[in-house]
Order: structure tokens, then C-alpha cells, then sequence
């Protein structure tokens, strides 16, 4: 299912994962399962899981499934389809034109936006922020940190419902 060599496809694929994939089709390879109406989210709830762990975000907000190794985490609509995956870790997968995880983000030829506010950069073609991936790299402007390595990159389509 999970192929960490697998190159991105912008706003539609990470890993061999294709956005507005159900999430009945991940549900036999989870591990454990934490329900946010009983635990509230912390972000040790990621950082202590050792497998495929699905939390259920509370008010049927939508689910998220944190997998330990390659580090992945993928978020679902409250209709159960994935409109985001964000990749760390043990994904080896191209992320932008031979550009992968561990990379400098100076390496990108595109130009990018920060959003300081996010802490993540964007790429940018004639002027507009490209739609359906985003990039986490210290969130510096790069002519600030050239060296800045990017740790995670996230691929999404906010129109998934």
C-alpha cells in the first residue's frame, strides 16, 4: 500500500497514497485507535505511537492516521476521504523535481513563498502560489537560510469533502 520511493503527484498522490482514497481501506492495517471524544489530541499522542495509529478527531471532525515509520500522517474528511498526507522521515520519494526530504530547501529552483505565519513555504509559478503542496523547513525566508533542510512536505486538496 505505502511505497516510500513513490515521487509526488502535486495535490494528488504522496507514497503511493491518492488523495480522496477512503479510509475503510486503511482501517485493517491500524494498530491502535484513540478517540478524541475520550483523550484530547496532544502532540504526544503522535510522538508515542510505534505503529499505525488512527485518531478520531472530536464534534465528527474528520480522522487523522499517524504511521510511525516512514513517518506519515494523513488526514480525513469527516466523510472518511483523505485530503491531505504529509510525509517526514523514511519517505524517499521525490518531492519536487529530484528535490527529497533531507534536501536543502535552496535546492528548489521554483520560487517559494513563506507563510510565517505556518512556517511552511509554497512554491510559486507567474506570480500565484501553486495550489497542493507545501514544504517544512524552519520557516526562514531561503535567502535568510539557504541550508535550511526540509524535514516534511505536505501534499492536500482542500476541496476533498
Amino acid at each position: 500500500m505505502i511505497d516510500i520511493k513513490k515521487n509526488v503527484e502535486i495535490g494528488k498522490s504522496l507514497a503511493g497514497l491518492q488523495l480522496g482514497s477512503n479510509l475503510s481501506i486503511f482501517l485493517p492495517y491500524i494498530d491502535t485507535v484513540i478517540d478524541g471524544e475520550d483523550v484530547p489530541w496532544t502532540v504526544m499522542i503522535e510522538q508515542n505511537n510505534n505503529g499505525k495509529l488512527l485518531y478520531k478527531i472530536p464534534d465528527n471532525n474528520g480522522f487523522i492516521v499517524y504511521v510511525n515509520m516512514p513517518k506519515l500522517e494523513l488526514g480525513f474528511t469527516e466523510k472518511g476521504n483523505l485530503y491531505y498526507i504529509r510525509a517526514g522521515v523514511g519517505y524517499l520519494g521525490e518531492i519536487f523535481k529530484g528535490v527529497k526530504i533531507g534536501s536543502k530547501i535552496s535546492e528548489i529552483k521554483n520560487q517559494l513563498y513563506l507563510d510565517d505565519t505556518e512556517d511552511v513555504h509554497y512554491l510559486v509559478e507567474n506570480g500565484e502560489r501553486i495550489e497542493g503542496i507545501m514544504f517544512f523547513a524552519g520557516g526562514l525566508e531561503v535567502e535568510e537560510d539557504p541550508d535550511a533542510i526540509i524535514e516534511e512536505v505536505k501534499i492536500y486538496n482542500f476541496d476533498i469533502e
